[in-house]
């Protein structure tokens, strides 16, 4: 039996995902959705450049920035979302070739790594460090330069990555290719899972990121920050300057703007 579909329209922008029952609550009320988000992508999306979406999941923020930007490289290595995010994608031919969908995850090293589940895989907060479980999928992870090489992308000018705590390693592992195209990075920052990650860290039997660090939510934080310090502003979802010291004393989830253009 087919899979009915569900018709977004959002400022402007229109277009059709499947109707999937594990996703219908999202969809329904998609209109509610990051509004802050998308303000974003309007004010710094740009049709003569590409974005890159890491943490795709299942492509709401791919179906709507595609429409603002030369092309999307849409990176989701959840094996659940990928499958999903790929069928919202082929639904909309219109878009379809302007999006290249990626399994593979990004990380420091191309190889083999563990992405974990936090409570289901899919849900959108799967993470390549355990959070709430120790259970996990194996799937590919390139390094940015291996990434470039195998996609073939030279005219990125927006970054968009919501990892779930992942980018406290994952930003260190992108220094160099940051700092040498210095794109806007729209970052969103996860402190209650690294904090729940920490605490898990000596009672999983498995080798995970942390094993190679010696760890603290301070430590990594300032590692974070240490990696973005050569962009000119920090700004939060509102267009409001951030300082370096608002960053390392965060304890909530929060969005932020590292960019060298003015707001």
């Amino acid at each position: 039996m087919s899979l009915s579909h569900k018709n977004i329209h959002l400022r402007g922008v229109n277009f059709q995902v499947h109707d999937t029952p594990f996703f219908q609550e999202f969809w329904n009320n998609f209109h509610k959705w990051e509004p802050d988000t998308f303000d974003i992508f309007d004010r710094f999306l740009n049709n003569q450049y590409s974005y890159l979406d890491i943490g795709a999941w299942i492509g709401p923020t791919v179906l709507y920035g595609v429409n603002r930007a030369k092309h999307v490289y849409a990176i989701e290595p959840d094996p659940i979302a990928y499958k999903e995010l790929l069928k919202n994608i082929q639904l909309n031919p219109g878009i379809s070739s302007n999006v290249t969908c990626i399994s593979e995850a990004l990380d420091d090293k191309s190889d083999n790594i563990k992405l974990f589940k936090r409570i289901e895989m899919g849900d959108s907060s799967s993470s390549i460090i355990p959070t709430s479980s120790d259970e996990y999928h194996t799937v590919t992870a390139l390094t940015i330069e291996d990434l470039v090489l195998k996609y073939n992308f030279t005219d990125i000018n927006f970054i968009k990555m919501d990892i779930e705590a992942g980018e406290y390693f994952l930003i260190p592992a992108l220094n160099e290719y940051l700092k040498r195209i210095r794109p806007t990075l729209f970052l969103s920052i996860h402190p209650p899972f690294l904090q729940e990650a920490l605490a898990l860290q000596t009672s999983i039997k498995i080798k995970t990121k942390f094993d190679s660090y010696h760890s603290s939510q301070l430590s990594l934080t300032e590692r974070l920050v240490e990696n973005l310090d050569f962009y000119k502003f920090i700004y939060d979802i509102h267009g409001n300057l951030v300082s370096k010291d608002h960053l390392l004393n965060l304890n909530d989830f929060g969005m932020y703007l590292f960019s060298d253009e003015k707001w």
